[in-house]
């Protein structure tokens, strides 16, 4: 405690020893106020401990409130290799007979009438759509480019979720020059006429917006409206937009544009920004680090030229490369602001939510590949992919079954085919692609007989009363398969053993807990004693003086007495009159209580019988409902009073989110008063070392006196 201090050197005596022998005696009362609070931490991380064991339990009872754990179904198929069957808690111990499956469901799917590569070879999917429009089969006209300044896009909003915002994703990162509606009219989810709002672009109305007014940014593509919209809502907004890039020129006077296909070039803008150069060639810069401009000049070009009107930049509308007659000095900022080429596409489909129409937004410099994963990503519910062998695209649905309705004869043979994807004679789709809705094949419905009755279904696996049934393949009336349900006796009775086994093992650490043996000659260790001692040797010595916190602990032997009324108590309800109770089931206490303390034990037979004669009342048992105690069933009551016991540990122990607690309190105070020594402590210590100082300093004297007569009498000299 104390610093360093040299002493003893007068006396010759080991003051440091003397000193700390002399505050040893008074650190006793401190070093009982550690052991007792040693004691309570062991006990309160005890106490928490228990406290784990209850919840888990209670946790467990929650399971044990469920119909699935007492009425699982078993499901049993004649045939499996036609059709599988699950069954859930609800399925009553029927069975269904299926006559015939005479048709599966199947997915609708279309491929292109003929290869669509030119005969340059096949088509590269990596490659721009712009690059390759000439290598298809199909007349490149079907294209139907337009350039986003100048004939702009129709754009297709939808919002996923309830919001006041929307964002243009089409726009991506372009600036809207101009927006082709005054209003926006929104569709609801289910396709009626919603709210009307009116376009603001004025940054001042976004403070203010009316109810009826939607904000368009055009620099990102937001829209924030004045109310909220609806989950599913959408809108179309037809928009002209330009791309703006920025370069900082290099040793290359060659830059690349984001977006091939620019055909329009009215609008093309390059603009120049030159810097004020030092005599080594470097940029200056003004005393705020800014680069100090010399001059900008903007380049245009004629409209339908692709050389900028002063010759100073060449333009490649098929790539995007600009090339510039002279080199820029490095450093020089390029800007560059242009408009490119987009086409739309358009196509249904049928599904189970119902018709869904898309209208795709693909830009020159999409790749093919892209192009169909954002039709298979898609709300269209298809997968779009190329197959180069084939040399043909494959649209298939990703739903089985008709809904389109579809006309069938009398012998089920199909009499008219509506499709499940129409492509709307889209020009790409139909000419480029060579996609046709007379080349559908499937988008059926399954068709079966069961228990006599004829029916069908838009998929393979479908549910009835509580039963999942699955067709693997058809068959005729000669074979039919027949599908029996019964309980899962094995299943309920694991169910309920695994909650017995969980108690059993709770209540065995509980009573051992607080049946342990109290050693009160071993008191926890301090500093000193430990270093006194081996490893091993505090170890033993510190689980003697753990055991019997707990030793007869009235709030866990009340949580035992209770549960244990939980478990015995008649549970009444309406129903069965023989299975009221847990011995009436089979589960009763052991025979040895003195040994095993209240545990369970389970008479397999009895409690498989009971669930194969009566699973309902034995789930009532644990689970029944009531206002009283005894109308509820064990598993209700036993997680009532585990709650209780939780919270009374808790006011003792706290938790990990309960700071004010009993034992808590305790330590607080210990705490501080163990602070306090040790101030009192230090106190002593340093008058302890003033008193020996001020000896040493009387002892110095003496001999330095002694010294001195010893030489005046001439005895310092031999």
């Amino acid at each position: 405690m104390a610093g360093l201090r040299i002493s003893g050197l007068a006396t010759g005596m080991d003051i440091d020893s003397i000193v700390q022998d002399m505050i040893r005696a008074k650190r006793v009362p401190y070093d009982k106020m550690a052991q007792k609070k040693q004691t309570l931490e062991w006990k309160r991380d005890n106490y928490r401990e228990m406290n784990t064991l209850l919840f888990s339990l209670r946790e467990e009872t929650l399971k044990m409130r469920l119909s699935t754990t007492f009425l699982a179904k078993n499901a049993t198929s004649s045939n499996d290799n036609r059709i599988s069957a699950k069954a859930d808690s609800t399925a009553g111990n029927t069975s269904y007979t299926f006559n015939k499956v005479e048709r599966l469901a199947t997915t609708a799917t279309n491929a292109s009438e003929n290869t669509i590569s030119g005969s340059g070879g096949k088509i590269d999917t990596k490659a721009s759509i712009y690059s390759l429009q000439g290598k298809f089969s199909g007349d490149i006209g079907n294209f139907n480019w337009k350039s986003t300044d100048i004939d702009g896009i129709t754009e297709n909003v939808k919002l996923s979720a309830a919001s006041k915002t929307a964002k243009l994703e089409d726009l991506s990162g372009g600036t809207i020059q101009n927006i082709d509606n005054t209003a926006i009219q929104v569709k609801k989810a289910d396709g009626t006429a919603g709210d009307t709002f009116t376009i603001t672009t004025n940054p001042d109305d976004l403070a203010n917006l009316a109810e009826d007014q939607v904000y368009v940014n055009k620099e990102t593509g937001q829209l924030t409206f004045g109310k909220q919209l609806d989950a599913g809502s959408s809108f179309d907004l037809s928009y002209k937009y330009v791309q703006k890039e920025s370069f900082t020129a290099g040793t290359s006077n060659e830059f690349r544009l984001k977006h091939p296909g620019i055909t329009e070039t009215e609008n093309v803008k390059i603009t120049v920004t030159t810097y004020e150069r030092n005599a080594d060639g470097s940029i200056k810069k003004d005393s705020s680090g800014k680069a100090i401009e010399s001059g900008k000049t903007t380049h245009t070009f004629d409209n339908g030229s692709f050389t900028s009107s002063d010759g100073k930049i060449t333009l490649d509308g098929e790539t995007g490369k600009i090339t510039f007659t002279d080199k820029p000095a490095e450093g020089t900022k390029i800007e560059a602001e242009y408009g490119y080429s987009v086409f739309e596409s358009k196509m249904t489909s049928h599904t189970s939510k119902g018709q869904v129409t898309e209208t795709f937004n693909f830009k020159a410099g999409d790749s093919f590949e892209s192009i169909l994963t954002k039709i298979s990503k898609s709300d269209l519910g298809v997968t779009a992919f190329y197959d180069e062998y084939a040399d043909k695209v494959t649209m298939t649905r990703t739903e089985t079954g008709d809904y389109n309705a579809n006309v069938y004869n009398a012998d089920g043979t199909l009499a008219t085919r509506n499709t499940e994807m129409s492509f709307l004679n889209d020009p790409f789709l139909k000419n480029i692609l060579q996609l046709h809705g007379r080349n559908e094949a499937g988008g059926e419905d399954a068709k079966f007989t069961i228990n006599g009755l004829d029916t069908g279904r838009h998929t393979n696996d479908f549910t009835l009363n509580g039963v999942t049934f699955t067709f693997k393949e058809t068959f005729n009336d000669a074979s039919p398969v027949t599908i029996g349900m019964s309980t899962d006796t094995e299943k309920v009775f694991e169910n309920i053993k695994g909650f017995i086994d969980k108690y059993n093992e709770t209540i065995e650490k509980i009573n051992k807990k607080i049946g342990e043996d109290r050693y009160r000659d071993f008191t926890p260790l301090n500093s000193e004693q430990k270093e006194a001692m081996s490893e091993k040797e505090v170890e033993l010595w510190e689980e003697k003086a753990k055991s019997g916190l707990l030793r007869r602990d009235q709030t866990l032997m009340n949580v035992l007495d209770k549960m244990r009324v939980d478990f015995y108590g008649a549970v009444d309800f309406e129903g069965s009159d023989q299975f009221k109770q847990l011995t009436a089931i089979g589960i009763t206490t052991t025979n040895l209580y003195n040994v095993n303390k209240g545990k369970l034990e389970i008479d397999e037979e009895k409690l498989k019988a009971a669930i194969n004669e009566d699973p309902e009342a034995v789930y009532q048992i644990f689970a029944a409902d009531g206002e009283t105690s005894s109308k509820k069933g064990i598993a209700r009551r036993l997680r009532e009073s585990l709650t209780t016991a939780i919270q009374n540990i808790e006011e003792t122990a706290g938790s990990e989110t309960k700071n004010q607690y009993t034992i808590g309190k305790n330590l607080d105070d210990l705490t501080e008063r163990m602070t306090s020594f040790e101030s009192r402590l230090k106190q002593y210590e340093d008058q302890y070392y003033k008193q020996f100082t001020a000896m040493e300093q009387a002892v110095q004297k003496m001999n330095q006196q002694s010294a001195y007569m010893m030489q005046q009498l001439g005895m310092g000299q031999q």
